[in-house]
């Protein structure tokens, strides 16, 4: 008869579950500059750190000496305006038609704002104060004098979440060439869903204080263009890493005129461009009028493909494709003296749970900037891996014992099943 060891089960267990922890490896590490001073630092998210970590940041991690994880949090860096900077404009109607678009009228108290000695004869941007809403609409903006004879100033803007805010609203920037039109009515297209929730509008001025971009420039991939017989363009976009994306921006030439129907996709297989399996990531128009800059909400991707409808048209000309993500700070609380590295790419990790996070409104608002040192590849074989301990003294020792059992186990099974067939 056949005896089963009744801890062979619970071995079995210990032995993947050991395997697993080994398998949930961090690939890459840099080094953190010296901390001169003990405090709280941001370590800014270049992009080519963005392309060793997932665009939500879960597999990034910081540790110190001992291997032991340092609380941190992920900071986007919004834009520094002085309160008295914004000049509200009154919003003499918000009105949604039959058709489902939402008419906006507004009135342009720029004429009347003094920035200096001079006065503001002219603006040229609109800033929209918009509830929290994960969709994009686009719109069209028209100015006039007496709110009788309107004349087009901008058309197919896209409007869209610029980044992302701790409050419940966010800001959406309409830029056009200056004009002084006293009224102007905005369009916007709701495609028969629900309307965007407007708080209010108006400009900043003199904002020459503003001192950093909330983007920053991916860099340049390259691009080629092939025009298939089925009417369409794809465009492969391709650059040396995996950078996170959140706004992407194409300069099209070919046609003094132009409005075709285009959308962004990742491939799922690359072989011939007009054969490939697509997944979808957003649909957009590029056009003559347009700004053809758009909101990619949160992307990473080495390669990706733009395919243009050209209907009966000739094709256009794509001249570049620039990509940008949103500025993100990793704030964190550092010992003076003490060495730190980040760890980053771990497809197993998941995203940290850190009291920091409740205490974010507490962290200085200007904090040193600490600076990182180059990525090199983790040699799996010999890496110890951190998760929630800093003690992993045991975790080679159990791997030998469970082997030595497993063996032992296998022997005596083997011993029995012969016992068994004598």
């Amino acid at each position: 008869m056949i005896r089963i060891n009744k801890k062979l089960p619970a071995i079995l267990i210990c032995c993947c579950c050991t395997i697993n922890v080994l398998a949930q490896q961090f690939k890459y590490k840099a080094p953190l500059d010296t901390v001169t001073k003990t405090g709280f630092y941001q370590i800014r998210v270049s992009p080519e750190l963005s392309s060793y970590v997932k665009p939500d940041f879960s597999d990034l991690r910081i540790a110190d000496a001992a291997g032991k994880w340092v609380p941190h949090i992920i900071k986007p860096m919004l834009p520094f305006l002085a309160q008295n900077a914004f000049k509200e404009f009154p919003l003499l109607s918000n009105t949604i038609t039959d058709s489902g678009k939402t008419i906006l009228v507004i009135e342009n108290k720029g004429s009347n704002l003094m920035i200096g000695k001079a006065e503001v004869k002219s603006i040229n941007e609109i800033v929209l104060f918009i509830k929290n809403a994960s969709v994009s609409r686009y719109a069209s903006l028209s100015g006039s004098s007496d709110q009788q004879h309107w004349f087009i100033v901008a058309e197919n803007i896209l409007l869209a979440k610029n980044y992302a805010t701790t409050e419940d609203y966010f800001t959406a920037s309409i830029t056009f060439n200056n004009s002084d039109y006293k009224f102007f009515k905005l369009v916007i297209d709701n495609e028969k869903a629900d309307p965007l929730n407007i708080i209010k509008a108006g400009s900043y001025f003199n904002l020459t204080f503003q001192s950093f971009p909330l983007l920053v420039s991916n860099p340049a991939p390259a691009i080629f263009q092939k025009d298939s017989s089925d009417g369409r363009s794809y465009i492969k976009v391709k650059t040396n890493a995996a950078f996170h994306i959140d706004r992407m921006a194409i300069d099209a030439g070919g046609a003094k005129f132009f409005e075709r129907n285009a959308g962004l996709y990742l491939p799922v297989s690359d072989s011939a461009e007009d054969k490939i399996s697509y997944n979808p990531v957003i649909s957009f128009k590029i056009s003559s009028a347009g700004s053809n800059s758009f909101d990619v909400r949160k992307m990473k991707a080495k390669v990706f493909y733009i395919i243009i409808d050209n209907k009966d048209n000739p094709p256009l000309k794509i001249n570049s494709v620039g990509t940008s993500q949103q500025i993100n700070n990793i704030i964190t609380y550092l010992e003076k003296g003490k060495p730190y590295q980040l760890l980053t790419d771990n497809e197993a990790a998941g995203q940290p749970n850190y009291d920091l996070e409740l205490f974010k409104d507490s962290i200085p608002v200007n904090t040193d900037t600490l600076g990182i040192g180059q990525f090199v590849k983790i040699d799996i074989a010999v890496a110890a891996v951190q998760k929630n301990t800093s003690n992993q003294w045991w975790l080679w020792p159990s791997i030998i014992a469970a082997i030595v059992m497993l063996g032992f186990l296998s022997w005596k099974l083997l011993v029995d099943m012969k016992k068994t067939n004598a």
